[in-house]
């Protein structure tokens, strides 16, 4: 059995709503975290992507002015703690963390990825392989010397789902990038599937109302490669556990260790 524990490094703040969920909630903002989750168990700590500081953003993401992206003039990102501050209070150091588990490069969720020299990065080959990405995509990816950085750490390519260990374990979920995987965590409290896709709770969890409108039991992420094959994996990912857990939910700025 595993903890799980999120860790927000940085808050997007005034985001629109239907880029998380597709052609719902037009005009809408919320604000995001950007999270990675600690997990800790039979002898194994691990992350789960590695998000982005306020710094790395304005550094290597905005540089010389607003991100502009989908129309969207992007309010800059804003600090909560840094990661290594995270794991400093858990007793943790970068050196620590025996697996990253990169569910997908964005940007928001690998700016940190290369500062872990000793851990093993497990990240699908066909996420990996599309990079550089299309031009279409562009504001959502960094720069390519950050994937130059993080391509001499010890990353293991996968084709597909992957076992780790009892109670931990990957699943392919591509759509809302070309090789998105999903992460499927045993607690004592239940399984919960973190889901490797910019998604928020309503996207997994919408009101009957909307369900009944739609006759989808899923509002699929509005960022994607492909509508229908994040569709289809969003479906995996509802099914694969007793609850998803979205990484830019609102509920993660407070939410405590799980299990």
């Amino acid at each position: 059995m595993f903890t799980i524990t999120p860790m927000v490094v940085a808050k997007g703040p005034q985001r629109e709503k239907s880029r998380f969920t597709y052609m719902h909630g037009c005009g809408e903002k919320v604000d995001i975290p950007y999270t990675t989750w600690l997990i800790q168990g039979s002898g194994l700590t691990a992350l789960v992507d590695t998000g982005c500081s306020a710094e790395d953003y304005r550094t290597h993401i905005r540089q010389g002015g607003p991100l502009m992206y989908a129309g969207e003039k992007f309010s800059d990102v804003e600090e909560i703690k840094p990661l290594d501050e995270h794991l400093k209070e858990r007793g943790l150091t970068f050196d620590d963390i025996d697996l990253v588990l990169q569910t997908h490069v964005d940007w928001d969720h690998c700016m940190n990825t290369r500062h872990f020299k000793k851990s093993k990065i497990l990240l699908q080959r066909t996420e990996w392989a599309k990079l550089p990405i299309h031009p279409l995509f562009k504001g959502t990816y960094a720069p390519g010397y950050i994937y130059e950085e993080i391509s001499k750490r010890n990353l293991q390519f996968l084709d597909g789902d992957y076992h780790i260990t009892k109670g931990l374990d990957l699943i392919y979920t591509p759509g809302h990038s070309p090789g998105g995987q999903s992460v499927v965590v045993d607690t004592k409290d239940g399984r919960y599937v973190i889901a490797g896709m910019c998604t928020i709770r309503e996207n997994f969890y919408p009101s009957e109302e909307t369900k009944r409108s739609t006759g989808l039991p899923v509002i699929p992420t509005g960022s994607h490669i492909d509508p229908i094959q994040v569709y289809d994996s969003m479906i995996r990912i509802l099914n694969a556990g007793d609850r998803v857990l979205p990484f830019h939910d609102h509920a993660n700025f407070t939410m405590g260790t799980l299990g």
